[in-house]
């Protein structure tokens, strides 16, 4: 009657059986391209801030667009591969699009190495027509901000397949972690204006920043098979940024462009990063203890405890090192609070005050960032959810 009952083994296809820790290299190839655009687009910024804008074919520029077209030609291949030289086996782990087959993050990387490709020659135009540095958020920079964020939520997608279909998970646990700090750093740095930190005390900084950080923390403590998988990522972001604010400065540079207002001689750094780690941190000791993704509403629990945490640990941090970013105990290699301002800034005492308003603590702030972190840590969750089904 055992012997009966028993059901034979399923058995799976080839490219859905796990398998041991490696990552398959044009994965690897995609992720050092998303590493690539990540030091080409914060050196593109310095560039502005510095020199102005001379030429298209600045290295900066040239950084970010060959990675674009790395990635893009990575999974192209991978699309090529699996249509034409696969087996139906190899095929059941992808997904089928514009008559081919591909992992589904290799699709997401292709549209964003054409968007990224195609804002190439529209921006250069656009630059021609309007002026040489108009604004960071110009039509053209718009559609390379969303390739850039396409490919690099493509390159997460496809290191979080090869984390799902291994159980060891190994490397590619890792991987997801580190391109879930670079997807914490592209959307940060979509946003660097309005978290400069002269506006980190105003109301908007505090609803700005609860709707953008507890959405990818939460996403990533849902997704990630690491124990401190969320503060390996938080950590990723910072020291990506705090890698660029100490290396950027060593290099000589002079504005192109007037009028310059502000002489610098080397080249302007970002400012210090923000101190996502600290709720991350809290978010993975609270993971270890709390039974989440079982249903919407302890889901719901654990977001009203990320926002909770976010609320008390992150946004206290922001308050009091931007007021020490503001004063000349910052203004030191390490964090470079004097370096941050480029050629057209008038150097007045204005840098050393507070932009817009002080109103961050007000209950009418506190309310509404606690309300946005819960509602988006919410959304990370279930979205996080997702994504641990992902294997194609």
């Amino acid at each position: 009657m055992d012997s009966a009952a028993e059901s034979p083994p399923i058995a799976l296809p080839v490219a859905l059986q796990p398998r041991t820790g490696a990552v398959p290299g044009w994965i690897l190839l995609v992720v050092t391209a998303t590493t690539l655009v990540a030091i080409g687009l914060s050196w593109d910024i310095s560039w502005h801030m510095t020199i102005g804008r001379d030429t298209f074919w600045t290295p900066a520029h040239i950084a970010i667009y060959l990675g674009g077209a790395g990635g893009g030609l990575a999974c192209g291949w991978m699309a090529i591969r699996t249509t034409y030289l696969a087996g139906p086996a190899e095929r059941a782990g992808s997904v089928y699009i514009w008559g081919g087959y591909a992992p589904f993050g290799a699709w997401i990387s292709i549209w964003g190495a054409l968007a990224m490709l195609t804002s190439a020659p529209f921006d250069n135009w656009w630059h021609n027509a309007y002026g040489l540095d108009v604004k960071i958020l110009s039509p053209p920079h718009v559609v390379l901000f969303l390739g850039v964020l396409a490919l690099r939520f493509g390159a997460w997608l496809l290191v979080l397949r090869e984390q799902n279909r291994n159980p060891a998970a190994g490397l590619a646990a890792w991987l997801f972690c580190y391109v879930g700090g670079l997807c914490i750093a592209a959307v940060s740095g979509l946003f660097l204006v309005e978290s400069w930190p002269n506006r980190q005390h105003s109301s908007q900084y505090f609803l700005l920043s609860s709707i953008i950080f507890p959405l990818l923390l939460a996403t990533i403590a849902h997704a990630s098979k690491l124990r401190w998988g969320t503060t390996i990522a938080a950590a990723t972001y910072m020291l990506h940024v705090a890698g660029m604010l100490w290396i950027l400065p060593l290099f000589p540079a002079e504005p192109k462009l007037g009028p310059i207002y502000n002489h610098v001689t080397h080249m302007v750094p970002p400012p210090f990063p923000q101190w996502v780690i600290l709720p991350a941190l809290a978010i993975d000791l609270l993971k270890a203890r709390f039974a989440f993704g079982q249903s919407w509403r302890r889901d719901l629990a654990f977001a009203a405890m990320i926002a909770l945490v976010f609320i008390c640990l992150f946004l206290p941090a922001q308050w009091f090192f931007s007021r020490f970013c503001l004063t000349p105990a910052a203004n030191n290699w390490f964090f470079a609070g004097d370096r941050n301002w480029g050629y057209y800034t008038m150097l007045t005492d204005y840098r050393f005050t507070f932009f817009m308003n002080e109103a961050g603590w007000s209950s009418r702030s506190v309310a509404s960032a606690l309300t946005a972190a819960t509602a988006t840590a919410f959304i990370g969750l279930r979205f996080g959810h997702w994504m641990t089904k992902v294997k194609r």
